[in-house]
Parts: structure tokens; sequence; C-alpha cells
């Protein structure tokens, strides 16, 4: 109960926050809710008045019934013009908190987890329902208005006339079942519905859609979609049609209690106990029980999906506020690095998983050095990223920056000390000025710097081909939008790692996989040159490849295998030592001549 009263509370301080005149403006709608018992006791006015032929009797009941026409005409108007408004800009609002608490997480644990993206999955099927959430409660509050009056009314009629109340609530234990019943339906369908749209996903995706159309896969996904679509709505549908049953053994019931009601009133009357508009009223009422008293009961359903989807959203509010308590930190982060980053026994294991992507890992990269992390793909290399990103937490072991553990500085500051190119980097379909100048909020409008974060990603030539220079929209399903090579999406995504002023420690991982060895070494090279002039803040380059000529200019390499670091040291070192990264290097230096002898060490 507590958790669905927070629901409802979350719905009424969304609405109040957006809006709070309309939200103010609905008590008005209540109101003209009061039209039933009011009509039912005006018209029989009327119709005793017409009995008796009684002038004052018919004249008050027509300008009661007029009255009350009146007052709900004009109350439901301007309510409902107040609430459908309000309700689309609450659902807007909505729509921006789930999208803010999302991507506010500050790791990508919850990535890896199936349990989030299977609630996560399961809310976004019930945005729609999240949206129309404070429509559903201010209607079921009319209606229980609505069913209150007409109790009352009935009561004032005759108090027996309330025994029609528990045939109306035969359909309270209905709903709690069918209820029951859909959220159990709605957890089993919630990672089909998953599979299924991602298989949607891949119709529509432009690069899964070369490989559909070259391996005739477009019906075999199609086929695998419709199945995953018809699994997933399989459970809903059973629930339905047994709930419709139990739907149509609540109407029987009902209708015997109506007929017992007018039997009643019909008595009565012959006893001389009530009159004509009495009997009129009560009748008029009696009908009105199955819309007053068993409505809120039938909302029950929707209400209960509504505090479902509402309860969804505190899940995710409450989620991402203990994932930011847990990952706060206090300590400031460095303006410049003295001594360097230390691993200190660190183990780390992805979420779910059994198995240990780096263990037992021990090393420091020195303060305004360029290292290099290489090895086979698995090896634990992008790994090692990810935990001085803070996008995870070490399973085991600390590290340290400076002295400091890293788990204590707050996150939001050290990632401001970071910047970063990725082998999966995003593509930002901006206009090209913003697509680079992301990587910089601060000097995102700044012109000449994205020019120059570009040139010294090798990329300024990618301005050069655009129609419209920076200003050209990027995406080709945008108006005006131009579409670009995956080799220049990188290069944009390369300018972005450099616009950031002073970072303290830059990653490079894969950024240039598109590239060939040639030119990503050259980059590389001006990278590490470039770098290097950053030593008085002791910052820090971390290249990450799988090509070993390519860091033969890093001062430190570390060799990453089976989640640890097997070798470390200069590339000469390394390859006089004749371990893994002479094999592996010479292996590929030979790839590279496939018509010379083998180079041997």
């Amino acid at each position: 109960m507590r958790e669905q009263w927070r629901a409802v509370l979350l719905l009424v301080r969304t609405a109040w926050r957006t809006d709070p005149w309309r939200s103010a403006g609905l008590l008005l709608e209540p109101i003209s809710f009061l039209r039933f018992p009011l009509f039912a006791w005006f018209l029989g006015f009327m119709v005793d008045g017409a009995l008796r032929h009684d002038a004052r009797l018919l004249a008050t009941g027509a300008a009661g019934i007029t009255a009350t026409r009146v007052l709900w005409f004009l109350g439901r108007w301007t309510g409902s013009w107040i609430r459908n408004r309000l309700t689309e800009e609450v659902g807007f609002a909505l729509d921006r908190e789930i999208a803010s608490l999302s991507s506010g997480l500050p790791g990508l644990e919850h990535h890896e987890r199936p349990e989030y993206q299977d609630r996560l999955e399961m809310l976004r099927q019930q945005q729609g329902v999240l949206g129309s959430s404070l429509n559903t409660l201010i209607y079921t509050g009319n209606t229980v208005v609505t069913g209150v009056s007409t109790l009352a009314a009935l009561a004032f009629v005759s108090p027996w006339l309330l025994l029609l109340v528990p045939f109306a609530l035969t359909a309270l234990p209905i709903a709690a079942v069918q209820q029951r019943w859909l959220r159990e339906a709605e957890g089993l369908s919630a990672p089909l519905h998953r599979r299924a749209r991602h298989l949607q996903a891949l119709t529509v995706d432009r690069g899964a859609g070369m490989e559909l159309r070259v391996f005739g896969l477009e019906n075999e996904v199609l086929d695998r979609f419709r199945h995953a679509a018809a699994e997933a709505q399989r459970p809903v549908l059973r629930v339905a049609r047994r709930g419709a049953l139990l739907d149509a053994a609540g109407d029987l019931l009902f209708l015997a209690g109506f007929a017992g009601a007018v039997a009643f009133m019909l008595w009565r009357a012959r006893q001389g106990q009530a009159t004509a508009g009495q009997v009129v009223m009560a009748v008029y009422l009696a009908q009105q029980v199955r819309s007053g008293v068993v409505e809120p009961i039938r909302l029950a359903g929707f209400l209960g999906e509504m505090l479902r989807a509402a309860g969804r959203m505190l899940w995710l509010q409450d989620y991402a506020r203990e994932m930011s308590a847990a990952r706060a930190g206090t300590v400031a982060a460095p303006e410049r690095l003295v001594d360097g980053i230390v691993f200190d026994r660190v183990s780390f294991r992805y979420p779910g998983t059994d198995r240990w992507a780096l263990r037992d890992v021990s090393l420091r990269i020195p303060a305004g050095s360029v290292v290099a992390l290489v090895g086979e793909n698995g090896a634990g290399k992008t790994t090692i990223v990810k935990l001085l990103s803070r996008m995870y937490e070490p399973t085991e072991g600390r590290i340290l920056v400076d002295g400091v553990d890293l788990a204590t500085l707050e996150v939001g500051a050290w990632r401001r000390r970071l910047s970063a190119a990725f082998q999966d980097f995003a593509r930002f379909e901006f206009a090209a000025q913003h697509t680079v100048g992301a990587g910089d909020l601060a000097r995102v409008d700044d012109r000449p710097s994205v020019r120059a974060a570009l040139e010294r990603a090798g990329g300024g030539h990618v301005l050069d081909t655009l129609p419209g220079g920076v200003d050209t929209q990027l995406g080709a399903r945008w108006d005006g939008g131009v579409d670009l090579s995956t080799g220049q999406w990188q290069k944009l995504a390369l300018g972005r790692a450099l616009m950031r002023m002073d970072p303290l420690v830059v990653f490079f991982d894969e950024p240039t996989a598109s590239l060939d060895a040639l030119a990503e070494h050259a980059l590389f090279a001006r990278y590490a040159r470039e770098a290097r002039s950053g030593t008085e803040r002791g910052a820090i380059t971390l290249l990450v490849s799988h090509r070993f000529s390519t860091v033969r200019s890093a001062d430190l390499i570390l060799v990453i295998s089976g989640g640890g670091v097997s070798e470390l040291g200069g590339h000469d070192e390394l390859l006089r030592h004749g371990g893994l990264y002479a094999q592996l290097y010479l292996m590929q230096a030979n790839a590279y001549q496939p018509d010379a002898e083998p180079v041997a060490p």
C-alpha cells in the first residue's frame, strides 16, 4: 500500500511541478459528476408533478434538470480541456525523466543486468500508460464522486436499496484476480518483448540491412520477429480470455440484484410507501450503481496498470539514487598528476557472470607517460579503460590516483578530467560543428576549436567534403542530412576526443579500427608527441590496440593476457625478452610481409 501511495504522489507532484494552475483547475471537474443523483432527484420531481398536476413541482424539476445539464457541461468541458492538456504535459515530463534517469546513471553496470533490462523494457512498454496515468487517476476520482453521491441518493430513497451494493462489489475480487494474472503475464512476456524489439530494430537498422540482404536473411528475421511478438502476446491474451469469463459471471450477479431492487420499489409503491417519482428515481439510480460503484472497481484494472507503471518509474528513481549514492565520491579530482595511477590487486568480473575479466592486477602508470595496452581480443584491455573511467567499480582491490582511492573521487569531476575515443564510437547526428564540439560543451560553438581538433585528428578534410561545412546536418534520416562513411564518422569521433583542453587522462580504445595500419601508426605517433607536451600536468595517454606496430612509440607497453598483465616494458625491451609480445609482434610483422622471409627475433 505504501508503494501505491508513493506512485499516486509521484503523479500528483509531477502534475503540480509541471503546471500548478491547471492542476488546481482539475478540482472543478468532480463537481460535474454529481449530475446523476441530482438528475434523478429532479426527474422524480417532474414525475410526481405530472401525476399530481402540480405546476410548482414540474417547474422545479425542469429548472433543476436544466441546471444539472449546464453544470455538467461547464464542469466537464473545463475539466476535460485542462485534464487533456495537463496529461500531455505530464506525459512529456515523465518521458524526460525516464531519459534523464537512464542516461544519468553513473556507470554501465545496469546494461549487463538482465533483470534491469527486463524492468526497463516493461517501463518502455508502459510509457503510454504512464503518460495517460494522470488522466486515469482523475477519471477514477470522478467515478468515486459519482459512486458516493449515487449511494447517498439511494439511501435517501430507502436504505434497503443499499443491499444492491454487494452484488456490485463482486467485481472487486474479480478485478484483484485479473490484476494478479496480468502482473504474472507481464513478467513472462517482458524478455520476449525485448527480443521482439531487437529483431524489429534489425529490420530498420542500416548497418544490419547490408548483411540481411547479402545473406538473404530478411524473411528469416521477419519470421523470428513475428514468432517472438506472438509469443510475447500469448500470456497477455490468455489472461484477457480468462478475465472476460470472470467479467461475465459478475455481470449476471449484478443483473439479479438489479431485478430485485426494481421489484422492491414496485412493492413499496403498491403499499403506498413510495411515490411514482421515487420509483423512477430509484430505478434510474440503481442503473448507475453499475457505473457509480462498479466502474471505480473496473477502473482498478487500469488504475493497477497505471500504478505498476508509476511503480516502475519509482523503481528507476530509487535505482538511480542508490547507484549515484554508491558512486558519489566526495574528494575533488586533481588538477594535475604527480605520481600517477596504481592498480592495487584489482580484480573484476562483469555482473551476472562468474568469469574474471581481470584477476589480481597490480601495475603502475607513471604520470606524464604514454602507455599502450596490447593483447588478444577479450584479454581485458577495454575492461581496464572502463574501470579507469569509472563505468564500473573493481570487484576486488582498488585503483589509486596520486595515492587517493579513485572510488572516493566525485564521478562527474573525474570524468571532466578525461577524454576518450572508442572503437564503438557514437554517431551523433547533429550539425557537424556540434558532433565534434560535443567533446567540450564549453566550446561546442567554437568553430576554430572544432576545426583545430579535427586537423589534429587528421580529419580536417572531412569538413571540406560537406556541402554546408561545419553547419551540415549529419544523418540521412533528417531533411538535408548527409550520411558519412564509417571512416569519416571515425575521424569526427577522434576530433571530439581532442576537443577537451588539458585532460589528465586520454583513452584511445582502438578508435582507428577502420584505418589501415600505416595510417593508424601515423596518427598514434602524432598523439604520442602531443601527449608528451602535457607532461607538466602529468597527463597520461592510454592507447589500446591489437596492432603491435602502432604502439612502438609508447613509453610503457602492457601486455594483457588472460585477465592479467603478463609483460610490461618498452618495445625494444619486450622484443629482447622474447615473450608473448615478441611472438605476436613478429607474427603481425610477417603477416604484413607475405612475400618476405619470416622475421626472426
